[in-house]
């Protein structure tokens, strides 16, 4: 146990990441595309890898190799928050969390289908409870539908089809993690998803570093960093823990998003917020038990 602690660490600091950028990155997508948005996320998150990458040292990719970590960069970087920015331009950050929050399920029952995995009971359980976490907080919240009480239709289906992207390729990127370093795979993903959206922003016309205000500024920059770090520890953790177990501390994003929405309009903790905290662990401690056995 004590040698995955590290993995567990970074896998929970991801988690939480998503969660504080989904609040920042729900302020300013009034401001931009979604594409010059993901962008300039990942463009900022390729320049925080970019100074350590280039310091160390590069294994020598397979070229079939280099080409599926690159797709998967594009898939999990570009396609994945393509998708979420677009949810999060038409439903509360809440929501979106708490959507995104259920990829543990699709990665548990992909991982197990696909045979990469085995299926366990104590798992199973541990992730039903952290995401049940998440529902008792949006449920609690009452910011789950608009103010008509109806989701709007294409940014469920966007956030759907981002969480089962998330899900899928965070299974294929085992293998990879396990035979490569993680900070040059990272960038070698990263920076893949960076040149594609480049690029569809320029097919759509879209500029890529859009007109902010100050605080608006520090909202991107925030995502970016974010960024950079996140899809780090999310790699590095992929290559010492099941993907089931590392995408299970997606379930803290809610919660961060949460708590810093509770911290920027200085409300106090609703009950729904600390009996979802509460199931939200008593979850991950399950979840990693179960892994363990």
């Amino acid at each position: 146990m004590q040698s995955r602690q590290p993995a567990l660490w970074a896998a929970a600091t991801t988690g939480m990441l998503v969660g504080a950028a989904m609040v920042s990155t729900s302020a300013v997508s009034p401001a931009a595309s979604p594409a010059s948005l993901a962008f300039l996320r990942y463009a900022i998150g390729l320049a925080i890898l970019a100074g350590p990458a280039l310091l160390a040292a590069w294994p020598r990719y397979r070229a079939r190799d280099a080409l599926a970590i690159a797709s998967l960069g594009v898939a999990q970087f570009a396609v994945l928050i393509l998708l979420l920015n677009h949810a999060l331009a038409r439903l509360p950050a809440s929501t979106c969390a708490l959507v995104f929050a259920t990829m543990p399920l699709f990665t548990l029952c992909l991982a197990a289908l696909s045979g990469r995995e085995t299926f366990s009971i104590r798992k199973l359980v541990g992730v039903l409870l952290a995401v049940c976490g998440a529902a008792v907080l949006l449920l609690g919240s009452g910011r789950h539908a608009g103010s008509d009480g109806a989701l709007d239709g294409s940014g469920m289906a966007a956030l759907l089809a981002a969480t089962l992207v998330g899900a899928a390729t965070s299974i294929l990127y085992g293998p990879y993690m396990r035979r490569y370093p993680a900070l040059p795979t990272s960038s070698l993903a990263m920076g893949a998803a960076v040149l594609f959206l480049a690029l569809y922003c320029s097919l759509q016309g879209q500029p890529l570093v859009p007109v902010f205000s100050a605080v608006q500024w520090g909202h991107v920059v925030f995502i970016g960093l974010s960024s950079g770090l996140g899809y780090f520890c999310l790699l590095w953790a992929l290559g010492r823990l099941d993907a089931s177990l590392v995408i299970a501390f997606q379930t803290l994003g809610p919660v961060t998003a949460a708590a810093l929405e509770l911290a920027l309009y200085q409300r106090m903790p609703s009950p729904a917020l600390l009996v979802a905290m509460a199931l939200v662990m008593a979850g991950l401690i399950a979840t990693t038990k179960g892994a363990r056995r």
